[in-house]
């Protein structure tokens, strides 16, 4: 098996792929398997780097879509029907952004810079930033605490948040300086960027993207020929169908955990 790293761009078909699976869909088995399966991923695949912690927050964050999603039915008519379909969304919601956690945990942003065409450099920076700001807030705040530790200080729950605020969002805008400078030092967006080695296609970014591509195609089929339930029943409720093919589709999204972790 070749131990190169993936291509970025097989990790973005990963990703797209898996999020379109979760959009389609607010069968819980479908669904909780996709969480399952980006653990998976992200537990064979993530990077020995500090943005790669920002899949706890992620995770995190996906339940506390749920909870809030479900908890808006509160607000309205509050019956057995209303509560499961608010869980239903709010888990389809937070599927997703484990699945974006997962994506940010395997590969650099700042990959998609290097990998894309010269007309559209800028708008990839933008986006390699807006990745990175997650991972990056995840890296201070853990800085932050290890410096407050290292003194002594030992403050908890929520008179920490501001002792942990001011410090990261100084460190924010300081690396913000030090990126601004060296894009002016670079010669960015002057014409004079160049491409160095790009980086190949392997037989594991293959192995990433087609097999991805597939399940889509599979749910996709499904969504458009109606010959599987994607969307169960609420009112009444009953329990949700698993289809065998569909199934197969999504354990064609583990196959990144099987590949294994190349070597860095």
């Amino acid at each position: 098996m070749d131990r190169r790293p993936v291509h970025p761009m097989a990790w973005i078909v990963w990703a797209t792929s898996a999020g379109f699976v979760a959009f389609v869909t607010t069968d819980p088995v479908y669904l909780l398997l996709l969480w399952a399966v980006s653990w998976f991923v992200y537990a064979g695949h993530r990077v020995d780097a500090e943005h790669a912690r920002s899949f706890r927050l992620f995770l995190t964050g996906a339940m506390v879509a749920v909870a809030l999603r479900t908890a808006l039915v509160f607000f309205g008519t509050v019956s057995a029907a209303n509560t499961t379909f608010s869980f239903l969304e709010g888990l389809r919601l937070g599927t997703i952004l484990v699945i974006f956690g997962t994506f940010n945990a395997v590969t650099d942003p700042f990959g998609l810079v290097r990998m894309a065409p010269r007309h559209f450099h800028e708008p990839a920076l933008a986006a390699a930033l807006a990745l990175s700001i997650a991972p990056r807030t995840v890296a201070g705040v853990g800085r932050v605490r290890d410096a407050q530790r290292m003194r002594g200080i030992r403050i908890h729950g929520a008179r920490a948040l501001p002792a942990l605020a001011v410090p990261v969002l100084e460190r924010g805008m300081e690396e913000a300086h030090t990126l601004a400078e060296s894009m002016d030092a670079r010669g960015h967006g002057a014409g004079r960027r160049s491409r160095y080695r790009p980086q190949p296609w392997t037989g594991a970014a293959i192995l990433i993207a087609v097999p991805a591509i597939a399940a889509a195609a599979t749910f996709l089929a499904a969504s458009v020929g109606g010959w599987a339930v994607l969307h169960p029943q609420t009112s009444p409720i009953v329990w949700p169908e698993a289809d065998p093919l569909l199934l197969a589709g999504i354990g064609l999204l583990a196959v990144p955990g099987v590949v294994g972790r190349p070597e860095r």
